[in-house]
């Protein structure tokens, strides 16, 4: 008779989300999650699998959460109007106390540099999705008329891509959020440009 978990998996993925987001894969000792989560490493291991997988579903649980900011995104009167929706959330969690919400799981997993073949092909989906979101907001704004920057619009997506990450690392060298803003107050002023 197998017995019950006594446990919420997906609240144990977003505690160990925070963590990789904190500490990178090769960072998170299985010290650290057992520590994080409450779970002994056979509990661990028998409900997600070893580190591999567990990151992997981390990163997904990760992605999952921006899905209400892409949704809030969709409604946005224009394309700007967009932009400026998501980077007044990411704004707000680099301005956080919690040291997870400082950090992207995807940007910091590209710059750790893990050599896993599945691990880097999921991450370079993730962030490529991320640029998708950019470029649509960008080509919408464009139409729209919201921005008059006609270059184009995956070049624009990526000059606000690299930005984000930017925000993230100077969220991390406590930068504060006026010089959070001020930065992406400038990167959307190349939105003007006519």
């Amino acid at each position: 008779m197998s017995r019950e978990k006594q446990f919420s998996e997906a609240e144990v993925l977003e505690s160990v989300a925070d963590l990789f987001a904190s500490h990178g894969y090769q960072g998170t000792s299985l010290a650290r999650l057992l520590g994080a989560t409450g779970l002994g490493k056979q509990s661990l291991y028998n409900s997600f699998g070893d580190k591999r997988a567990l990151y992997l579903k981390s990163v997904e649980c990760s992605v999952a959460r921006y899905r209400a900011v892409e949704a809030r995104m969709q409604t946005a009167s224009t394309g700007r109007a967009a932009l400026v929706l998501f980077f007044d959330h990411v704004i707000g969690k680099c301005d956080s106390i919690d040291p997870a919400d400082k950090s992207c799981i995807v940007a910091a997993g590209l710059l750790e540099g893990v050599e896993d073949p599945l691990i880097v092909q999921t991450l370079r989906a993730k962030w490529a999705g991320s640029h998708e979101m950019l470029r649509a907001a960008v080509e919408r704004g464009q139409k729209d008329g919201s921005i008059r920057n006609h270059a184009a619009s995956a070049a624009l997506a990526d000059l606000l891509l690299a930005v984000t990450a930017g925000l993230r690392v100077n969220a991390r060298a406590e930068f504060g959020k006026a010089r959070l803003q001020h930065a992406v107050d400038l990167a959307l002023s190349v939105l003007d440009d006519a």
